[in-house]
């Protein structure tokens, strides 16, 4: 080897071949192109070593596949060391990976990895029987237990909301309590807990199972009044909003009363619809009342339904 790199030395700007072509001499190479030595009969009895930039270490041994291959360059992060292929460990702990695999390949070690890439550590062999572990800020949480399937998952982030616990997938409970979401969602998924909304965007609350045996309680100014009763259909529908200007009491649609005692429209119209009461004119706006029976008025709002009438 020394010897070898004393030509290299005396001889930069020159190219020898020496011994008999073809390949029974010993041929050496030394030009900038290739960047190191060749040494030993061609082909493929000798031993091969390169030393550039360009592959960034050695590779020492005979081709093929008998020596060692020793790489610590820039480019791999790390080095190689054993036999080609595969009976040796790899080593890495390189930024861009942000870690170590250590182990023979393929898949009998243990693969660690702690970067701020991926925010926490796998640990276990691979495939599948460790325990897998995250917590890190794109998560924003914990999952913990064997991959797949079998472990609890916790998530507790402004991202998510709220929190999702219980085994994967779909019989643990969810809560969830967010801003976001404005309400609670308990029970298993899917569809046997109840729900929970209790938001200004939603503006009141829905309660019971899903989907739709519960009742829907809306008391917000956006929807002007409360709907209440089962859904669909079979409820009462009671409205007291300046934006609907009065209230409509019965089941929907239309064998209840109408009440209207509003600035908007101007006057009353009380009795069922349509046309079978009292007319009655006393309004500078419509000119009078139309008055008629009201044999439907629920007892929760009979005081209200008598305030407007009187």
């Amino acid at each position: 080897m020394l010897k070898s790199l004393s030509f290299f030395v005396i001889l930069l700007t020159e190219d020898i071949k020496e011994g008999p072509s073809p390949g029974a001499g010993h041929g050496f190479t030394n030009n900038a192109t290739l960047g190191g030595i060749k040494e030993g009969s061609s082909p493929g009895v000798g031993h091969g070593f390169t030393n550039n930039a360009a592959l960034g270490g050695i590779k020492e041994g005979p081709s093929p596949g008998a020596g060692h291959g020793f790489t610590n360059g820039e480019t791999l992060g790390g080095i190689k060391e054993g036999p080609s292929p595969g009976v040796g460990h790899g080593f890495t702990n390189n930024a861009a990976l942000g870690g170590i695999k250590e182990g023979s390949s393929p898949g009998v070690g243990h693969g660690f990895t702690n970067g701020g890439t991926f925010g926490g550590i796998k640990e276990g062999p691979s495939p599948g029987v460790g325990h897998g572990f995250t917590n890190g800020g794109t998560f924003g949480g914990i999952k913990e237990g064997p991959s797949p399937g079998g472990g609890h998952g916790f998530t507790n982030s402004e991202t998510l909301g709220g929190i999702k616990e219980g085994p994967s997938p779909g019989v643990g409970n969810g809560f969830t309590n967010s801003a976001a979401l404005g309400g609670i969602k308990e029970g298993s998924s899917p569809g046997v807990g109840h729900g929970f909304t209790n938001s200004g965007t939603f503006g009141g609350i829905k309660e019971g199972p899903s989907p739709g045996g519960g009742h829907g309680l809306t008391n917000s100014e956006i929807l002007g009044g409360i709907k209440e009763g089962p859904s669909p259909g079979v409820g009462n529908g009671l409205t007291n909003s300046e934006t609907l200007g009065g209230i409509k009491e019965g089941s929907s649609p239309g064998v209840g009363h109408s009440f209207t005692n509003s600035e908007t429209l101007g006057g009353i119209k009380e009795g069922p619809s349509p046309g079978v009461g009292n007319g009655f004119t006393n309004s500078a706006a419509l000119g009078g009342i139309k008055e008629g029976p009201n044999p439907w008025c629920w007892k929760w709002v009979h005081q209200q339904c008598s305030t407007r009438r009187n």
